[in-house]
């Protein structure tokens, strides 16, 4: 009996060994919490845990047509969350263009059909940062005609002048499968980009590891005011200096917020895709975005002036501080945080009067924060959220 026991107890052990190890695989999804980074905090995330489709309060997607005359037609149909990723499938199928006009010179317009679709989501209006350490973990595939990517565009200002930043490209370089780390910025002719750009053989990672495509590898960027890096699994693939990524106006689009791209292409740089295995999946684990910040807690002798109350009515909060006159100060950012001391929403308030009310548009959970002014002298006050 105390043999089997202790078989037992072994078997256990063993169990949940593989089990931990299995959640570390690089061949699975992570669905372990978003790791802590000293001095700074996790302003954004999205796991893709749930199942559907993507969150539509952080994503929307392209259609159609779009770019570098692709062969695929973006729609959503072909973006999915299931199984702990967003998964972005290449499909070959034909779909009609309703923008079709026979004859057009225009290649959105001349195709009376696509012969593949595909998927692109970005976050365009509804998420955008400036400067910050992103964290995308993704797995691609490697078939010929397949041009995953993962990038940035700033929200002012038209291509390239936007600035746009290739934190991932997956494509063929004189036939030669290649990892691409790239920024691209203005010049004085419109819709020509200088680029910065940086590439390596898809070779060079299959000979460190021959399971490399079948595996999830963790994107990186580095953003300050000075420096952009871009990184896979650690290791650095470019780097450029913000001194020297100046539009032919003198303005710097890397300098201003951007919102993040995840699409999945089919050839033009991809490469013929005509005789490759589909569905072309593109497996997207999760998108973390962390900033510099200090965590900020709430504390009871915080709120000596009173509890702060929102509450909800149209989607705009309206917050009361009866204890401050804001008539007299110049009160116009606020971050609201969550009580472990992760910003969860900023802006700017839309107005403010005499009986010191102010109010902004939001989308808080009910629960309990903190909220902070910006150069108003005011303590961190702690929200009530009903």
């Amino acid at each position: 009996m105390l043999i089997f026991f202790k078989n037992a107890l072994l078997l256990i052990v063993i169990i949940r060994i593989a089990v931990s190890a299995q959640t570390q695989d690089p061949s699975n999804p992570d669905f372990s919490a978003p790791k802590q980074i000293p001095g700074m905090v996790l302003v954004w995330n999205d796991e893709f845990n749930g199942s559907g489709k993507p969150d539509p309060g952080s994503w929307s997607y392209e259609n159609g047509f779009v770019r570098n005359q692709e062969l695929q037609w973006y729609q959503s149909d072909n973006a999915t969350v299931k199984g702990g990723v967003l998964l972005i499938e290449g499909k070959k199928e034909q779909i009609k263009n309703p923008n079709f006009i026979s004859g057009s010179s225009d290649w959105k317009l001349s195709r009376q059909y696509a012969s593949y679709t595909s998927a692109s989501i970005h976050s365009s209006g509804k998420r955008s940062w400036k400067f910050g350490h992103f964290e995308i973990r993704a797995r691609i595939d490697s078939s010929k005609g397949s041009w995953p990517a993962i990038w940035t565009l700033g929200i002012s200002g038209e291509w390239p002048s936007n600035g746009e930043i290739d934190i991932l490209e997956f494509y063929r370089i004189n036939n030669t499968p290649s990892i691409l780390a790239n920024f691209a910025w203005g010049t004085q002719t419109r819709w020509t980009a200088k680029w910065d750009g940086a590439n390596k053989p898809l070779s060079y990672f299959l000979s460190k590891d021959p399971k490399w495509i079948q595996k999830f590898h963790l994107w990186t960027m580095d953003w300050n005011k000075d420096t952009i890096k871009l990184s896979i699994d650690g290791e650095l693939m470019n780097e450029t200096l913000l001194n020297s990524t100046l539009n032919a106006d003198g303005s710097n689009p890397f300098l201003q917020p951007h919102y993040i791209l995840l699409n999945l292409a089919l050839g033009s740089n991809g490469g013929d895709p005509s005789n490759s295995v589909y569905p072309i999946k593109y497996e997207v684990d999760y998108v973390r975005v962390y900033q510099k910040g200090t965590a900020v807690k709430y504390h009871p002798a915080d709120t000596d002036a009173g509890i702060t109350i929102l509450n909800v009515k149209k989607s705009v909060f309206s917050v009361i501080l009866p204890a401050f006159n804001f008539s007299k100060m110049n009160l116009q950012s606020f971050s609201i945080y969550n009580l472990e001391g992760a910003l969860v929403l900023k802006g700017k308030l839309i107005s403010n009067d005499q009986s010191n009310s102010f109010f902004f548009n939001a989308k808080l959970e009910k629960g309990t924060y903190c909220i902070t002014f910006s150069d108003s002298g005011i303590k961190p006050q702690k929200i009530i959220v009903h």
